[in-house]
C-alpha cells in the first residue's frame, strides 16, 4: 500500500484532497498541523506528504519540512509543498527547507495528481 500524508488545518481542504487522492492501492492520512504530521509520519512513514505552508501553532510547514528531512525515519517521505505563498522567495523557501517539489494555492487537481502520482511509481 502506498501511503499518503495531507498536512493542512483546512478540514474542507484535507476532505478535497482525500477524495481526488483515494484509490485502491494507497491509504491516506491527515494532520492539522505541522507537531501532528511529524508524528504520523514518523509512525507511518507515508511515501508522500503533501504540506501546508501556514498553519496555526507554533510550527510552519517550512519548519516540519527541515525536520522531516533531518530525520533519518521521515528523510526519504517525498515532500510537497502546497502554498498561497506564490512569490518566488517563498517556492525558494520550501525548496531550502527541503521540499520535493511545490504547488501553489489555488492548485488544479490534475497537477497536484500528476505531482502525486510521480512520486508514487
Amino acid at each position: 500500500m502506498k501511503k499518503i500524508l495531507i498536512v493542512d488545518d483546512q478540514p474542507d481542504v484535507k476532505k478535497l484532497l482525500e477524495i481526488i487522492l483515494q484509490a485502491e492501492d494507497r491509504v491516506m492520512f491527515c494532520a492539522g498541523s505541522g507537531e501532528e504530521a511529524i508524528a504520523i509520519a514518523r509512525a507511518e512513514k507515508p511515501s508522500v506528504i503533501l504540506l501546508d505552508v501556514m498553519m496555526p501553532g507554533g510550527m510552519d510547514g517550512y519548519q516540519a519540512a527541515r525536520i522531516l528531512k533531518s530525520d533519518p525515519r521521515t528523510s526519504d517521505c517525498a515532500i510537497v509543498v502546497m502554498t498561497a505563498k506564490v512569490q518566488e522567495q517563498d517556492r525558494q523557501a520550501a525548496f531550502d527547507a527541503g521540499a520535493d517539489d511545490y504547488i501553489g494555492k489555488p492548485f488544479d487537481m490534475r497537477d497536484l495528481q500528476k505531482k502525486v502520482d510521480s512520486f508514487l511509481s
